[in-house]
């Protein structure tokens, strides 16, 4: 068997959509989907993005990224690269193409004189954050056997949202925190400036995106419960989001951390989604550590785990 490796081209789609749907079969990924969060991407390089072939018989696809074009408030990343989809037919794998296409997405990254491989926490256009250890176990000893490092685990999870009331020590702490000065409310076009200087100064990056691109769908026509916030005379000091089912990201001001204010947005947020028909909350990513201290109280579950993993090139 004859294995060619070629950059991506047009008429490879179908044929990278079917072996990703193969290989990753808990994370199916639509043409529509590759084409916005792939193709569309800034930084997307068809040299990067590897494509095996059995004569015109796509067999396997890697992509691998390195950013050009930099994140908004961000700090830069500009001597590392990410590998975010890496997948091969099951019934030819085991038979090198997975390792010709990881030494090629790392020869591409090499040439854009990047020193490490991340995989995956590629910010705004990740598909999952690192291997399923569970789902793709047999991912994860391939990376490993390449070198691969684990970083961390992150974690996924979910809640139901049938039955989804907040305690009654929440909805004090929200009267207390009122009495103190504190307003909490959704989304108002008064807090649009404030709103974008918290998350920049707070926490930068993507969360400057986030916050933007719920604003802008609000002003379209969303419900202003997609963004919760919590703000002391125009000053905003926190706030949560959600897009369908997909809670988050939420965070609170460095100085008002421990003071109940994530709990009370997260629970406003948690009963926007119910009022608009939602009957599941989920996100993908958080550590041990913030579950304990959010997230399990308010019912959510650990459903995935994943690996993320660091390779220094050579």
């Amino acid at each position: 068997m004859k294995i060619t490796v070629q950059p991506y081209a047009p008429e490879h789609l179908d044929g990278v959509i079917a072996v990703l749907a193969q290989a990753m079969p808990r994370d199916p990924i639509s043409p529509t989907r590759f084409t916005r969060q792939v193709l569309l991407d800034h930084n997307f390089r068809a040299e990067g993005a590897c494509v095996a072939c059995v004569g015109n018989y796509v067999v396997g696809f890697c992509l691998a990224l390195a950013r050009h074009l930099s994140l908004e408030i961000a700090p830069s990343d500009a001597d590392c690269g990410y590998i975010t989809l890496l997948g091969v037919t099951p019934s030819v794998q085991r038979q090198g193409i997975g390792s010709q296409l990881l030494q090629h997405a790392e020869g591409y990254l090499r040439s854009q004189q990047r020193q490490t491989v991340l995989i995956s926490p590629y910010p705004p256009h990740y598909f999952i954050p690192g291997v399923d250890v569970k789902a793709y176990d047999s991912g994860l000893r391939f990376f490993k056997k390449h070198s691969y490092q684990e970083v961390y685990r992150p974690l996924a999870m979910e809640t139901s949202l049938w039955d989804r009331q907040p305690p009654r020590w929440v909805q004090e702490r929200k009267v207390q925190l009122e009495k103190e000065g504190m307003t909490f409310t959704f989304y108002d076009m008064d807090l649009t400036l404030a709103l974008l200087e918290f998350a920049g100064r707070e926490f930068g990056g993507d969360w400057v995106r986030f916050a933007r691109d719920a604003m802008n769908a609000i002003l379209k026509g969303d419900a202003p419960t997609r963004l919760a916030i919590a703000h002391q005379q125009g000053i905003v000091l926190g706030f949560s989001h959600y897009e369908n089912e997909r809670f988050g990201p939420i965070g609170v001001a460095a100085t008002q951390r421990g003071h109940g204010i994530g709990k009370v947005l997260m629970y406003q947020t948690l009963q926007g989604m119910r009022e608009q028909g939602l009957r599941t909350a989920w996100f993908l990513w958080t550590d041990d550590a913030t579950a304990q201290r959010i997230y399990v109280d308010a019912g959510f579950k650990e459903v995935r785990r994943f690996a993320l993993l660091r390779k220094e090139l050579r």
